[in-house]
């Protein structure tokens, strides 16, 4: 019996239309031409939504175990009522394996580069695989390692759940930020004790997510921007986090460069909470810390004695 499409709430629908925004405001030059790779889930609800803006997607589907084919001949289906079948090519297996060998179980190709690389996990980011590596970290790492190869920019779409969030790699990256604002000169401390102390793994990932991409990025000559990131109540009230980030090329130096963006930057953004599709700005009670500019001109205003 053919099952429904997968169906989303408005919570989701407004994180698209936030997506949408950040992918034109970085990308809106290529409007038509631009190239998807990603979890688009049977619906095709982000597919129908930003039809326009692109040329083609590469939607990746694995289906559920021992009836892989079912969620994976709804996708077209929906793709052929659609009107989009033309322009959706689908891609059998874990992504995370596709991304690693740039192509599905069956052999078919993810022809890297894309402009658009969206990851809307169901579950949470912190999987481990049997040799004990984070094998959706990894996945992530290797995605924008493929890009670097084609020097392409482009807008990486993020969305996990909070399962199994592993609090001593996220508390550990915590205190080396906590140390490299230190070297700087930054008085982030106190700072630092407040999102560790914060009831919600929301507060630790907003830092720790945009600074893992920051360093994966760096290693491959990128620079990230990040948008505010998003919290919200999924279907049957799960919580999920969103994150927007756009990863600019640059190799004017053979030497690898540091993160461009700031941690202060990272700190200070607001978070973008969805509830019952609209959106809040909020801090969620946490601190900010001075730029390198305020607390160049803090000093120049208070010198010590």
């Amino acid at each position: 019996m053919m099952r429904f499409p997968q169906q989303f709430t408005r919570n989701k629908d407004a994180v698209r239309t936030l997506q949408r925004e950040t992918i034109e405001e970085h990308l809106f030059s290529g409007r038509g031409r631009l190239r998807y790779f990603g979890l688009t889930s049977s619906a095709l609800g982000d597919v129908r939504q930003w039809n326009d803006l692109f040329e083609v997607f590469y939607a990746v589907e694995r289906g559920e175990e021992g009836k892989e084919w079912e969620l994976q001949h709804e996708l077209e289906l929906e793709a052929f009522r659609s009107g989009l079948f033309n322009k959706v090519k689908l891609l059998r297996g874990d992504i995370d394996l596709v991304i690693k060998n740039k192509r599905d179980m069956f052999g078919n190709s993810a022809p890297f580069p894309f402009h658009v690389i969206s990851l809307d996990y169901s579950g949470g980011l912190f999987y481990r695989e049997p040799s004990g590596r984070f094998g959706r970290l990894q996945a992530i790492a290797q995605a924008i390692a493929h890009q670097a190869g084609k020097q392409q920019h482009f807008v990486l779409l993020l969305s996990a759940n909070l399962d199994q969030v592993d609090q001593g790699e996220v508390r550990r990256t915590l205190e080396n930020v906590r140390t490299e604002l230190v070297r700087y000169g930054v008085a982030g401390e106190q700072v630092i004790d407040k999102y560790l102390s914060h009831p919600r793994d929301e507060a630790r990932l907003k830092i720790y997510i945009p600074y893992f991409i920051n360093q994966e990025a760096a290693k491959n000559r990128y620079s990230c921007e990040t948008s505010p990131v998003i919290f919200y109540e999924g279907n049957l009230s799960t919580p999920m986090m969103a994150f927007r980030i756009y990863l600019r090329f640059d190799n004017r130096t053979q030497a690898l460069r540091s993160p461009k963006e700031r941690l202060s930057q990272l700190f200070n953004k607001p978070l973008l909470q969805i509830k019952d599709g609209e959106i809040h700005a909020t801090m969620m009670e946490l601190p900010k810390i001075a730029s390198d500019a305020e607390t160049t001109n803090a000093k120049q205003r208070w010198p010590h004695p």
